[in-house]
C-alpha cells in the first residue's frame, strides 16, 4: 500500500492565472487521506498513453532535483510547495491554447516499493468534488471516469539516471480525451516506447501474469496463441492493451477473486513491463511471433507458429505440422500438399528408386 508524504491541491483554469494553495493538506485528515490513497488507486488502474523520461534541462525535472537534494523536512515542504507552484504555471502556458477546461491539479508525494514517487493528477471540478479554500471537506469519490489526466514519476529512478545509475523509463503517462499534450509539455515528458518491442513485451507480461496465477502450460499456450492470432489480424494497425487484458481475464481460473481478475492493468505498469495502453502492431515483430523460419543451403520452411504441434500431444492432433524431439523429425502431414510438390517427389522418389535398383 502507498504511504503519502505530502499532498497539495490547486486548481487550473484556461482562461485566468491558477488558484494556487500555499500550505500542505494535513494527511492525517480521513478525508484528505483517503483521497490520496483513492488517486493512486486509480491510477494504477488506468493503462499509460506513453511511458518516458524528461527532456534534458527541462524547468520541472530541474526543481525536482532541489527537492531531493534538501534534508530538512521543512525545506523539503518549502521546496514542494514552489515545485507544484512552478508547475501550475506551466501547466497555464500550456492549456490557455487548448480548448480544455481545466480542473483540481493534485500533486502527491507518495512511498511504494522503498521508492519515493510523484503523482500529479487532474481531476475535473464537477459536482461530486466539492473543495473549500482547496481543501477536501466531504468524502469525494473519486473514480476512472474523473481522472482526466496524470503524470505518475519515480522519483527514486529519476535521480539513479541522473547519476548514471538507471536507463529505464521513470515517468508514465495517462490521458483521457483530445487536449492532452499541454500535460505532457509542461512537465517536460519525452515518450520513450520502443513500438518493435511492444508485441513480444505484450506475450511476455501475458505469460508471466497467467503464471503468477499457477496458470498451466497448456493454457497459457492457448492464451499466446490467441494473442498472436489478434496481431496477426491487425498488421499494421493499432492494437490495445484492453484486448489483452481481456484474453488474459479469460484464461485465469475459476478461483481468482474479482479483484485478481482486475489486476491486469497494474501488473503489466511495472517497471519491468511498462506496456503502454496501444502500440502498433508493425508486420516484422508479429512475423517473429506468429512464425516459425529456417533455411539452410538445401531446404527453408515458414511455417505458421498456431500450425505446429507436438508429437503425442492430444491437443495437438489436428495441426497441420508436427514435430517429434525424440528424433528431431518435422512431419507435414497428408492433404496438405498442392499436386505439383506431391508430384515432383514422386518424380524425385521414382528416380531415387531406379538408381538403387542400377
Amino acid at each position: 500500500m502507498a504511504i503519502l508524504n505530502k499532498f497539495i491541491i490547486h486548481e487550473l483554469f484556461r482562461d485566468r492565472e491558477p488558484n494556487v494553495a500555499d500550505a500542505l493538506l494535513d494527511i492525517s485528515n480521513d478525508i484528505i487521506s483517503n483521497l490520496g490513497h483513492d488517486l493512486v488507486k486509480v491510477k494504477d488502474k488506468r493503462t499509460a498513453v506513453l511511458w518516458g523520461q524528461f527532456r534534458e534541462n527541462g524547468k520541472f525535472p530541474n526543481h525536482l532535483k532541489t527537492l531531493n537534494n534538501a534534508s530538512e523536512d521543512k525545506k523539503l515542504n518549502d521546496i514542494f510547495i514552489k515545485l507544484s507552484h512552478s508547475a501550475m504555471g506551466c501547466l497555464y502556458e500550456e492549456i490557455k491554447h487548448t480548448n480544455s477546461n481545466g480542473g483540481y491539479i493534485c500533486f502527491i508525494e507518495y512511498t511504494a516499493f522503498k521508492q519515493t514517487r510523484m503523482l500529479v493528477v487532474m481531476i475535473t471540478n464537477t459536482s461530486g468534488v466539492k473543495l473549500t479554500d482547496l481543501t477536501p471537506t466531504t468524502d469525494i469519490h473519486v473514480d476512472i471516469s474523473k481522472l482526466h489526466q496524470a503524470v505518475d514519476i519515480n522519483i527514486t529512478g529519476y535521480i539513479s539516471s541522473t547519476n548514471g545509475l538507471n536507463d529505464k523509463n521513470y515517468l508514465s503517462f495517462i490521458g483521457r480525451g483530445k487536449h492532452t499534450e499541454y500535460f505532457t509539455n509542461a512537465f517536460d515528458c519525452s515518450n520513450r516506447v520502443t513500438p518493435s518491442k511492444m508485441p513480444s513485451k505484450a506475450v511476455e507480461v501475458l505469460k508471466d501474469f497467467l503464471a503468477s496465477f499457477s496458470v498451466d502450460k497448456r493454457t497459457q499456450k492457448s492464451a499466446k496463441e490467441q494473442l498472436v492470432k489478434y496481431f496477426t489480424e491487425n498488421i499494421g494497425k493499432e492494437v490495445f492493451l484492453s484486448k489483452v487484458e481481456d484474453i488474459a481475464k479469460a484464461h485465469l481460473p475459476d478461483t481468482c477473486t474479482d479483484e485478481e481478475k482486475e489486476s491486469f492493468i497494474a501488473f503489466c505498469k511495472q517497471d519491468k513491463y511498462q506496456m503502454p495502453s496501444s502500440f502498433l502492431a508493425a508486420k516484422k515483430p508479429v512475423d517473429k511471433l506468429a512464425k516459425i523460419n529456417y533455411s539452410t543451403d538445401s531446404f527453408s520452411f515458414n511455417f505458421e507458429i498456431e500450425d505446429v504441434g507436438l508429437i503425442g500431444n492430444i491437443s495437438d492432433v489436428d495441426k497441420r505440422i508436427i514435430f517429434n524431439p525424440a528424433n528431431d523429425d518435422i512431419i507435414i502431414k497428408g492433404g496438405e500438399l498442392p499436386q505439383h510438390i506431391k508430384s515432383a517427389l514422386m518424380e524425385h522418389v521414382d528416380i531415387a528408386n531406379i538408381d538403387n535398383k542400377s
